[in-house]
């Protein structure tokens, strides 16, 4: 956690300082095409408010650039013609080599997308998740937000709810892991958070689930991400960050707006940084 707080702080401070004096060239999707440039003057408040919050932040002139479609904004921030786009797996696939995701949106209550875990008994014979087709399987069934996430990451990687024998949600984790030891289930899924919480001793070194053994554990993929090259200078990139975290708490009228840019939804709480690859799977899914 300690750790954690001093990235964040590195983050917000960057985005804070000194000039950049690049332009930020945000492309959007607009049939209509056209050149760059600055956001005009009847465009919706949000918007405006949206680039004049990042201009005085990164003190840099800041640019509308249209495009057709997703897939020829992702193009374009891949070939250093646009900085900033908001796009889907499928357009961020074929530029996966040269750019990245930034920022997720987090829905409100939901928790971050933390990976999940998927766990045997110690003396079990599955290996991997593939090894777990027609098993049960026991959730952490406490919080309908925390088991839709647990369940879209293993739907993400092919393990739907038919891929299993039968599903079953229990009060909360502590139960769920109950049920496994007990031979009710044969496997469990939980998010990390709650593995975590299951498994931690009173000391550094005991490990309350010796007698369990993790076969499988990602993140759920993302939905939508804000992507940027792959070779934008670190400085730039954390102050995109920086200013993104705090926008919902600095500038809500421009939050409204870039949520809907980002990824349109009615319970949006703020964004979140995300790995790099966060609109990607990051292993083999079962066949």
């Amino acid at each position: 956690m300690k750790r954690l707080l001093v990235t964040l702080g590195a983050v917000l401070l960057l985005a804070a300082s000194g000039p950049v004096d690049a332009p930020l060239r945000i492309a959007v999707v607009d049939p209509a095409g056209g050149a760059c440039a600055p956001v005009p003057q009847d465009a919706p408040a949000g918007e405006r408010a949206y680039y004049e919050h990042l201009a005085g932040r990164l003190q840099a002139s800041v640019q509308r650039c249209p495009f057709a479609d997703e897939a020829a904004a992702a193009q374009a921030v891949a070939e250093a013609r646009a900085d900033l786009a908001a796009v889907g797996a499928e357009a961020f696939g074929p530029t996966a080599g040269e750019t990245r995701a930034i920022l997720t949106v987090r829905r409100r209550e939901a928790p971050n997308r933390i990976p999940v875990v998927v766990a045997v008994r110690a003396d079990a014979s599955p290996q991997g998740l593939a090894d777990l087709r027609g098993a049960s399987l026991a959730l952490d069934g406490r919080s309908e937000i925390v088991t839709d996430l647990t369940l879209d990451a293993l739907s993400d990687y092919g393990a739907e709810e038919s891929f299993f024998g039968g599903q079953m949600r229990e009060r909360g984790y502590e139960e769920a892991a109950a049920a496994l030891r007990a031979g009710r289930a044969d496997a469990l899924a939980l998010h990390a958070g709650a593995w975590q919480r299951l498994c931690r001793g009173d000391s550094l070194d005991e490990d309350l689930c010796g007698d369990l053994r993790v076969v499988w554990s990602q993140r759920p993929v993302a939905r939508r991400a804000l992507i940027v090259p792959l070779d934008m200078p670190a400085e730039r990139r954390f102050r995109l960050i920086g200013i993104h975290i705090a926008l919902h708490l600095e500038a809500p009228e421009a939050f409204a707006y870039a949520v809907g840019y980002a990824e349109p939804m009615d319970d949006a709480e703020a964004f979140e940084p995300t790995e790099a690859r966060a609109l990607a799977l990051q292993g083999p899914a079962v066949g």
